[in-house]
Formats: structure tokens, C-alpha cells, sequence
């Protein structure tokens, strides 16, 4: 089945932080449905044990889809905002709303780019923010 024929069915665990945001914004360009299930990680929710057998590192955000696999139809789990955001873009953006056409040079730069974001830049803004907002009494 080519990716312009094949129906979401997408299930988005996310909170309101940057990397969580980037999927819901990816999946609203492409035009994809979808159901968010808010993760409150302030309770630790992403640690319980259904999360987990979603993404086992525990963390937001992740998606399930359904795809088909030799005629059947099976979920599949895709966890880190890198990941996602491949997923999406090689199952439903047949058009390059969101990429260029595989094996192109414009494609690998994109995927410099984003695999520089998800390695150098989004941890530390991650943890410039968990200093900056919750361990800055700590430290005064």
C-alpha cells in the first residue's frame, strides 16, 4: 500500500515542551489525524508501566500507528522526536510538503541538521531549562 493510500492512525503521547510540540506542528503540516494523549511529566506519567511498553527510555514524545505487514495490520511504536519526525515524513509525505526526494542532497542536509538538533542542540536547551527553572533554588 504506497503511502498516499494508507490511513493514520495515529496516537501522539506528548507534553507542551519543545520536542513534543515539533510532532504535533510535523503532523499538522502534513494534513495527518490524530489523537494526543497529554503526558503529565510532572507526575511522571511517561514512567508508568503503559508508557514504558511504548518507549521504554520513558520519555515524550512517542506515537503509535498502525501499519501492514505481509497483508496484516500491526501497531507500531516510534519514540525520540528525530524518529518521529523521519516516520512521518517517509509514511505520509509522498508530496515533500515537509522533506526532498530520498537520496537527494537537500535530504541529507536536512537530516544533518535535524540529527545536530536531537543530539547537540535540543539537550542542552533541555538542561539549560530544567537549571534555569526547577534546580536554580538549589543552587542559590
Amino acid at each position: 500500500m504506497s503511502a498516499s493510500m494508507k490511513k493514520p492512525n495515529i496516537q501522539l503521547y506528548t507534553a507542551q515542551t519543545p520536542n513534543g510540540v515539533k510532532i504535533s506542528i510535523a503532523l499538522e503540516e502534513l494534513g495527518i489525524p490524530y489523537e494526543v494523549h497529554n503526558i503529565d511529566i510532572t507526575t511522571n506519567k511517561q514512567k508508568e508501566d503503559w508508557f514504558l511498553k511504548i518507549n521504554p527510555n520513558g520519555r515524550i514524545p512517542a506515537i503509535t500507528d498502525t501499519i501492514t505487514i505481509d497483508g496484516k495490520e500491526e501497531t507500531i511504536r516510534i519514540f525520540e522526536s528525530a524518529s518521529i519526525l523521519l516516520y512521518l515524513i517517509d509514511q505520509y509525505d509522498p508530496e515533500y510538503k515537509l522533506s526532498y526526494p530520498r537520496g537527494s542532497k537537500e535530504q541529507y542536509e536536512v537530516v544533518n541538521w535535524l540529527m545536530f538538533q536531537n543530539a547537540q542542540h535540543g539537550p542542552m536547551q533541555g538542561q539549560a531549562n530544567h537549571f534555569f527553572r526547577y534546580a536554580s533554588s538549589i543552587s542559590s
